[in-house]
C-alpha cells in the first residue's frame, strides 16, 4: 500500500498552460467567483501605482501589471528600509508599506494568488507574448524592406543622372539651363549645314562611278542619277530658287507677306488739295478732278432704272441731299501709277537653302540612301565575285572595269559621312527645334522628367529613411516588454508549480504548452 501511494506521488500533474485558471476553480483551489471579489486588491494596486514610491531601489518594481510574487518582494525591501517599522499592535506605521501589506494579505486570501498568476500566465502566452513578437517580426521586415529600397533609390538616382547627361550630351547641351542652351542650339545650324555641304563636295567620284555604271546598264547615255547631288556638288547649299530655276534671285525676302505695298507720301500743295508722290519715285501724283481735263465727247447717259418689286416708301418729308456743286480745286493723279508688288505665294520657302528647306533636305537625304545603297551592293558584289563578267561585255567603261572593291569601300566613307550628320539625332533635335517653339517646351519636359525622378527617389530615400527609424525605435520599445513578458510568465510558471505540488504532497506539477517554447 505505501509503495503504491508512493508511486502515485511521482506521477507528475499535467496542466495545459491555457487552461490553467479553469483547472484551479474545478480543483475549487480558488473560489469560482475569485475575480469579482479581487475589487479592493485592484484599487490598492492602482494606488500604489499612482503613487511615489518612497524607497528609490524598488521604483523600478512597480510596474504594472503586478502579481503576488512582485508585491511580496516589494513588501520585504519596504520592511528591511526605515518605511517597514510597526507600532505596538503590530501595524505598519507608513501608509505605503500598510498598503503593499494589505495587497498582499489579499492575494494570500483564498489562494487568489494562484487564479491571479494563471490569469497572467494565460495573457502572457495567448496575446501579449505573441503580439509583441509580432510588432518585433514586422518591425524587422521593414526595416530590411527599406534598407532594400534605400539602396534601389539610390542606384536609380545615379541611372536617372547618367541617363540625363547622357541626353544632354546627345543634343549637344551642358543641361544646367536646359531651354535656354536648346535655343541657343539653333545657332549651330548654318554652321552644320556648310559643312554638310561642303562633305556633299567630296562625292564627285562616288557619284561619277554610281552615273557611269547605271547608264552602261541601263544604255542611256543622258541618264541623269541624284540631280540635287549633282547640283549642290557644284554650286554648293544655294537657294531652292536657283535649284528650280537656274537663276541667282535678284533679292531674297524673309517676309511671310505675300503682298508687297510701297506706301506713299502725302503732302499739300499751294490750294490745300493733297498730293501723293511714291517714295521710289519723287515725281508727285496730283488728284486733279476738274472739268478742265475731262474728255470733250459726250458720255451717253445710263439708264439705271429696276425694278426690284418693292412698294414706294414714303420717308415723309423731302430730303435734301445738297446738289450743289463742291468745287475742290484741281487735283492732279499724276501720270505714274502706285506700285503694287504681288509676291508669289511660297516665296520665302523658295529662298531658302536646299540644305535649309524640307522638301529639298529629304530628297538630299533620298539621294544619299540611293547613292550609299548602290555602293553597298557593289561592294558585296566584289567581295563574292570577280569583274571578269562585266569585262567580257563589250563596250564596258573602263571606270567599271578598274574599280576595286578598296575604292568602292572608301566612296562609300565619304557617302555615309554626310548622311549621318544629316539624320543623326543631334540635327534631328536642332531642326526641330528651328520649326516648333512647342518642341522646345516638350523636349525641356522631357529633360527636366528625368530630374524629377532623382527628386522623387530622393524623396523616397528620406521616406525610406524614417521608416527605418521608426521601426528601431519600435524594435526599442517592444524587445524589453518582450523579455519582460517572458521572463515574468517563466517566473510565474516555477512559482504555480511549486505552489501546487505543495498542495498535492509534492507530486510534481508541470504546466504544458506554449509557455514552454517561449
Amino acid at each position: 500500500m505505501t509503495e503504491s501511494i508512493n508511486k502515485e506521488l511521482l506521477i507528475p500533474i499535467d496542466i495545459k498552460d491555457v487552461k490553467l485558471v479553469d483547472w484551479l476553480v474545478d480543483r475549487s483551489i480558488v473560489n469560482r467567483l475569485w475575480n469579482e471579489e479581487c475589487a479592493e486588491l485592484r484599487d490598492l494596486l492602482k494606488q500604489v501605482t499612482e503613487e511615489e514610491c518612497p524607497l528609490v531601489d524598488i521604483a523600478g518594481e512597480i510596474v504594472s501589471p503586478i502579481h503576488y510574487h512582485n508585491s511580496v518582494k516589494i513588501l520585504q525591501a519596504l520592511e528591511e528600509s526605515p518605511f517597514g517599522s510597526k507600532n505596538l499592535i503590530g501595524q505598519y506605521t507608513h501608509e505605503y508599506t500598510a498598503k503593499w501589506a494589505r495587497i498582499v494579505k489579499l492575494f494570500q486570501k483564498d489562494s487568489t494568488f494562484l487564479a491571479d498568476s494563471a490569469k497572467h500566465i494565460i495573457q502572457n502566452v495567448k496575446y501579449d507574448i505573441p503580439l509583441f513578437k509580432k510588432q518585433i517580426a514586422r518591425a524587422t521586415q521593414i526595416k530590411q524592406d527599406s534598407i532594400k529600397k534605400q539602396a534601389d533609390c539610390t542606384n536609380n538616382i545615379s541611372k536617372y543622372q547618367i541617363k540625363y547627361r547622357e541626353k544632354c550630351a546627345d543634343i549637344g547641351i551642358v543641361g544646367d539651363h536646359v531651354r535656354s542652351e536648346l535655343k541657343n542650339l539653333v545657332g549651330e545650324i548654318p554652321g552644320r549645314m556648310s559643312d554638310i555641304a561642303a562633305d556633299i563636295g567630296n562625292l564627285q567620284t562616288a557619284l561619277s562611278y554610281y552615273q557611269v555604271f547605271a547608264r552602261f546598264l541601263i544604255k542611256n547615255p543622258e541618264l541623269e542619277v541624284c540631280p540635287l547631288l549633282f547640283f549642290v556638288l557644284q554650286h554648293g547649299n544655294v537657294t531652292v530658287s536657283q535649284w528650280e530655276t537656274g537663276t541667282v534671285p535678284s533679292q531674297e525676302s524673309d517676309s511671310d507677306s505675300s503682298v508687297e505695298i510701297i506706301e506713299p507720301i502725302e503732302t499739300h500743295d499751294k490750294n490745300g488739295c493733297v498730293v501723293v508722290s511714291n517714295e521710289a519715285n519723287e515725281s508727285p501724283v496730283s488728284m486733279d478732278v476738274s472739268t478742265d481735263n475731262a474728255p470733250t465727247e459726250p458720255v451717253a447717259e445710263l439708264d439705271c432704272d429696276i425694278d426690284f418689286g418693292i412698294d414706294t416708301i414714303d420717308f415723309g418729308a423731302d430730303i435734301d441731299f445738297g446738289d450743289d456743286i463742291i468745287d475742290c480745286g484741281e487735283i492732279d493723279f499724276g501720270g505714274d501709277d502706285i506700285e503694287i508688288n504681288v509676291l508669289e505665294a511660297g516665296e520665302d520657302q523658295k529662298n531658302e537653302l536646299l540644305l535649309d528647306n524640307t522638301t529639298t533636305r529629304n530628297k538630299i537625304i533620298d539621294e544619299l540612301y540611293e547613292l550609299s545603297a548602290f555602293l553597298s551592293s557593289r561592294q558585296d558584289e566584289l567581295s563574292r565575285h570577280s569583274e571578269t563578267i562585266l569585262s567580257e561585255i563589250p563596250d564596258c567603261p573602263p571606270e567599271i572595269q578598274t574599280t576595286q572593291i578598296e575604292n568602292v569601300e572608301k566612296m562609300l566613307s565619304v557617302v555615309d559621312l554626310p548622311l549621318n550628320k544629316l539624320t543623326n539625332e543631334k540635327m534631328r533635335h536642332l531642326l526641330l527645334l528651328k520649326s516648333s517653339e512647342k518642341y522646345i517646351d516638350r523636349l525641356t519636359d522631357s529633360m527636366h522628367s528625368q530630374l524629377r525622378l532623382c527628386d522623387k527617389m530622393e524623396d523616397s530615400i528620406e521616406d525610406m529613411k524614417q521608416r527605418i527609424r521608426d521601426a528601431e525605435k519600435t524594435y526599442e520599445e517592444v524587445e524589453p516588454k518582450l523579455q519582460r513578458a517572458i521572463e515574468t510568465t517563466k517566473s510565474l510558471k516555477s512559482c504555480v508549480e511549486t505552489e501546487l505540488s505543495k498542495k498535492y504532497k509534492g507530486r510534481p506539477v508541470r504546466i504544458m504548452g506554449d509557455i514552454n517554447t517561449l
